[in-house]
């Protein structure tokens, strides 16, 4: 049986935020290369080292038959430091990312530079056992680019193998294979991902981060001028999520993502100081080179924007673009914490943007999560300068999204505005998806503070994750939308002009408490430690050994709303601290204490519903566990309020959030029509009863629906890297006066109501 519940729209209010929906690119997960980078070839410029992972090298992604030596001596170009020799009869084969794959009589070019040693050689080329051919030949002298290009006659997946013949000796470097469009050259963006993004309707492009953005270390900043030009002349540089970056797609090409997916560039440089999970902490620019990375920031809007006269326009048209991008947008900084070197650093970058280019907004950082002192600290400092637009970042569970819908009617719209740039409810479950969309209602709601939001991250290739949940998952073969994918999309696909107000009735938020009876339990999963004088509501308990090894120590039964527990620990080995766990077991709620988190340099308090969890609390920066120095802890749950002692510091006192979620969401915007009034409705059932929503619109007369329904699978089905158990059901209905449609449960339905007959 149904329940019937009313959405009654009002009148029309403010505007709708133009740019609100876009995406948020970061070379992570295998995104770019091989990913969004069309390249087969992987390793194609010799350029993996053990800096980027342990055991990598210049011939990893290579197998060898035969000589192949590693040189460094005269290179293709200062930044491709490393080539091969090959001296015959020998193969040098690619594996290609899981192989190199053509299609039957698609068409493909193999590019590379060569440089024979004594006699011309004809150097013969296949991919996989037969399915395509070719052959170049290296003269002797420099180096050489040659292309060729080949047809395939079968679909298949293989190895690149290179074969030179005996006797001959040759030095190689750059390989590449990529698809060939329709205009007769290769292809930048493999297609079908491009086709995805596509899809999604963006109104902007975060690019190149995230934290690639201010990197790893001062050596590890993206500098956008090192990545345009030729492929080979780009300086390649270790990725900070474990991998490589050739930057084969840099600023040139992001620019060029924007045009195809028509989408307006946001770029994000440091702001003066790299990450701060740098070892040593978030060092800033050299006080002698920041005159120069200010100025690179504005050759940057320059390159973007400048007419052909510029030298940055000019070298803009080099590239083959003279016509501007139209840059509106240019972020500065990612997550940074506050510091004095911060504040300086990004205050003369800031001030000179303002100064060179009054016409773009500077967008400010305020942490990695929705609260806390990074998020405090930032928004002070925002509002101290006053920036006109702050990036919050925020990863949580969905009962968060479901209790955060009206979050941002409490800020004040004469204060700067907000692009959310990261956010996403944890795990790729319907659930998440759901609490995403039922947010991005409630920000949809305020255009006069919300203006821009990016779903973070977008791109996953299976077997290469440093991250999850991801929007978008693929292989070599196929691409595989999540559920909140579908989400993002429905957003972007239909947008309206005017917000308007929606009021329900007949459905009740959820109201949230906290657990009846659960257990304390110790665990440490990276490190051996013991546990003494441990106390459990006035109870002395024996000592505790935990290791790496196991679930932990269940200690007993405690009251999660009235629980006092206090031990001192000490690490006997390992590289790790520990956990205590608070409450009942998932998929119920209960709480974490982490000591030790975040690479053993932070603590912080975690909440766990319907087995996902995130931050309620932190993590706030420490010292670490050490081995051999013994901690006291203390931790009291009075009630809603977590209070957590390390040493007798008191570190963390809060209150868990109990207000109630709202599961049934609802949301509108108006548009004009062909034939009268259009309105974009957005409805969200997040719970496990059917539902029929009796649509009311501000005006009378015949009304037609044509919405998209997405359900069809339960709150906990969808797994990282499968795609959607949910499907997508185009629905029509008519009415008078308005329209009912009906909701299934766990459920995102949205689309057009036009009046007008």
């Amino acid at each position: 049986m149904s329940e019937r519940f009313t959405v009654r729209v009002g009148a029309a209010g403010a505007d709708a935020a133009p740019d609100l929906w876009g995406l948020f690119i970061e070379d992570l997960n295998d995104a770019l290369d091989g990913g969004l980078n069309a390249e087969s070839v992987r390793n194609g410029d010799f350029e993996f080292d053990e800096s980027d992972r342990e055991g990598w090298n210049a011939l990893t992604g290579w197998s060898v038959v035969g000589e192949v030596e590693v040189r460094r001596e005269d290179p293709v170009h200062a930044n491709n430091a490393h080539h091969v020799r090959v001296t015959g009869p020998a193969v040098l084969a690619n594996e290609g990312w899981d192989g190199v794959g053509v299609a039957e009589g698609g068409r493909y070019r193999l590019a590379c530079f060569v440089r024979a040693q004594g006699e011309p050689v004809r150097i013969e080329a296949e991919v996989g056992e037969g399915l395509a051919r070719a052959a170049f030949v290296a003269d002797p002298g420099g180096w050489q680019r040659v292309e060729v290009d080949f047809t395939a006659v079968a679909t298949g997946r293989g190895e690149l193998r290179l074969a030179v013949p005996a006797g001959a000796v040759v030095d190689l470097d750059c390989v590449s294979v990529r698809p060939i469009g329709s205009d007769g050259e290769p292809l930048t963006f493999r297609p079908d991902l491009l086709q995805a993004l596509q899809d999604l309707k963006p109104s902007f492009i975060r690019f190149p981060g995230g934290c690639v953005a201010h990197g790893l270390g001062l050596e590890n900043l993206y500098h956008w001028k090192r990545t345009i030009g030729p492929r080979h002349e780009r300086e390649q540089i270790r990725n900070l999520w474990g991998y490589h970056q050739s930057r084969q797609i840099g600023y040139m090409e992001y620019f060029e993502l924007c045009e195809a997916t028509g989408a307006t560039p946001i770029p994000i440089v440091a702001a003066g100081v790299c990450c701060q999970n740098t070892p040593g902490g978030g060092a800033p620019i050299p006080e002698s080179e920041m005159d120069a990375y200010v100025q690179d920031v504005l050759d940057l809007v320059e390159f973007a924007n400048g007419d052909t006269e510029t030298p940055w326009g000019a070298r803009r048209a080099e590239l083959g673009h003279p016509e501007p991008f139209g840059l509106r947008y240019l972020g500065v900084g990612n997550e940074d914490q506050i510091t004095d070197a911060f504040r300086d650093r990004y205050a003369r970058i800031e001030d000179a943007l303002v100064a060179a280019h009054p016409e773009i907004a500077v967008i400010g950082t305020s942490g990695p999560q929705p609260a806390g002192p990074d998020y405090e600290a930032g928004w002070a400092y925002v509002r101290e300068r006053g920036t006109p637009i702050v990036d919050e970042h925020g990863y949580q569970i969905p009962r968060w999204f479901h209790q955060n819908i009206d979050r941002y009617q409490a800020y004040d719209p004469a204060e700067a505005k907000v692009y959310i740039g990261e956010y996403a409810a944890r795990s790729n479950k319907i659930r998440s998806a759901l609490a995403e969309a039922a947010y991005m209602i409630g920000l949809e709601r305020r255009p006069e503070v919300v203006r821009l939001a990016s779903y973070a991250p977008l791109l996953a290739r299976m077997g290469h994750t440093q991250w999850e949940p991801d929007l978008i998952y693929f292989t070599a073969d196929e691409v595989r939308p999540s559920a909140s994918y579908f989400v993002q999309r429905g957003f972007a696909e239909e947008r309206g002009e005017r917000v308007h107000a929606v009021e329900l009735e007949g459905v009740q938020a959820v109201p949230v408490a906290l657990p009846r009876a659960g257990t304390a339990l110790l665990r440490s999963r990276g490190a051996t430690v013991a546990f003494t004088d441990v106390v459990l509501d006035g109870n002395r308990m024996p000592e505790v050994v935990t290791g790496p090894e196991g679930e932990g120590v269940l200690l007993g039964p405690i009251d999660p709303a009235a629980a006092e527990l206090s031990f001192t620990a000490e690490r006997r080995d390992g590289e790790e601290g520990f956990v205590v766990r608070l409450g009942p077991e998932a998929p119920q709620s209960f709480l974490e204490l982490q000591i030790g988190a975040w690479q053993n340099k932070s603590t912080s308090v975690t909440r766990s519903d319907d087995g996902i969890g995130e931050n309620d609390h932190g993590p706030l920066p420490w010292r670490g566990v050490r081995t051999g120095e013994p901690l006291k802890i203390r931790v009291k749950l009075d009630g809603p309020r977590v209070r957590v002692w390390v040493d007798d510091e008191l570190r963390h006192d809060y209150e868990q959030d109990l207000r109630p979620e709202q599961r049934v969401v609802a949301g509108a915007l108006s548009r004009a029509g062909e034939r009268g009034t259009e309105y974009v409705v957005r409805l969200v059932n997040a719970t496990d009863t059917a539902r029929t929503a009796a649509i009311e619109l501000p005006e009378a007369g015949p009304v037609a629906a044509s919405m998209t329904l997405m359900s069809g699978a339960g709150p906990d089905a969808g797994v990282p890297g499968e795609a959607s158990p949910a499907t997508l059901v185009d629905v029509t209905a008519k009415g008078d006066d308005g329209i009912d449609l009906d909701l299934p449960p766990w459920s995102f339905a949205t689309g057009v109501i036009r009046t007008g007959g």
